[in-house]
């Protein structure tokens, strides 16, 4: 699937956003450019009032009617609300502003009611790499760091399910590590061996899983065909899993500075989507998120 598909024909969505301490102009500017690209409201969420900010955006008075104030004594109050906003529906969207990402996840996993039914959480950054033919998917550069292979199958999952939600018809994962095939000495390598054999008694037509690749063999049929690799996924991954969050964050950061690819980041395994962004997130990046998780929701 083409990135622009993922974030093209915004319009017509819909959805109640939460934003926790949107209190900056860089996050509030997002917010301004949501409104007019989409039909949501928003609901600020701070411990300052962020009302002298958004009039210095000179909006027009019907967006400015689809921003919700809600000012806080202290983070607890803020935090209580809303929790209860999320859990009766009244919020279907929740946004990283101004804070900590661990306080933001925290909150979340503090909410047993908030974790869907496996209970497993997981970041998944979805890049428009220029020089790849579709959109490139890579999990987890933000929350888990060092996933067993059960963890692993819970991400898989995850971004199976994910997928089906934005309309793919089929998807690939490629499991990265640093060879091609599995050796004792190399685990990601012996990981990805035992969640191809898992995945490959199953009888899907829709979800391809396999590895251990090297970066080169999972994104290039040039690669692949050279080094005579057999393999339905190889050359042509919608989504790269990675072994260590270390791994996940140098490619992360590969792609955004040298690639300069556009990139929308969730966090998924929760009954509503989160939007977790980096602060050095650019506002078109923290907007196609934002757009990316309201595709999910409609």
């Amino acid at each position: 699937m083409q990135y622009q598909h993922l974030i093209d024909s915004s319009y017509n969505l819909k959805g109640n956003v939460a934003i926790l301490y949107a209190n900056d102009e860089k996050m509030l500017s997002v917010v301004m450019k949501a409104l007019i690209l989409t039909k949501i409201d928003v609901y600020l969420y701070d411990t300052q009032d962020a009302t002298e900010i958004i009039r210095s955006f000179d909006m027009d008075a019907q967006l400015l009617n689809r921003i919700h104030i809600l000012t806080f004594s202290n983070d607890n109050e803020l935090f209580k609300q809303c929790a209860d906003d999320l859990s009766t529906g009244k919020v279907s969207v929740l946004v990283k502003g101004n804070l900590m990402s661990s306080t933001l996840l925290s909150f979340v996993l503090s909410n047993k009611s908030f974790i869907a039914q496996h209970g497993f959480l997981n970041h998944v950054a979805c890049f428009n790499v220029p020089n790849y033919h579709k959109t490139l998917m890579l999990s987890d550069v933000a929350l888990n760091i060092n996933p067993s292979v059960e963890e692993k199958k819970q991400i898989i999952n995850n971004l199976a399910h994910f997928s089906k939600a934005l309309g793919y018809d089929q998807f690939k994962v490629g499991i990265l590590s640093s060879v091609e095939k599995p050796t004792k000495k190399i685990l990601s390598s012996t990981d990805a061996e035992k969640l191809k054999n898992i995945y490959s008694r199953a009888t899907s037509e829709y979800l391809y899983v396999d590895g251990p690749f090297a970066f080169d063999n999972a994104i290039s049929m040039e690669s692949v065909i050279k080094k005579n690799i057999k393999s339905q996924v190889a050359g042509d991954v919608d989504a790269l899993l990675v072994s260590h969050i270390d791994v996940g964050n140098a490619l992360y950061k590969s792609f955004t500075y040298f690639a300069g690819a556009r990139v929308a980041s969730l966090v998924l395994g929760a009954k509503f989507p989160i939007v977790l962004t980096s602060r050095a997130d650019t506002k078109q990046n923290k907007l196609d998120s934002l757009i990316l998780a309201l595709k999910i929701l409609n």
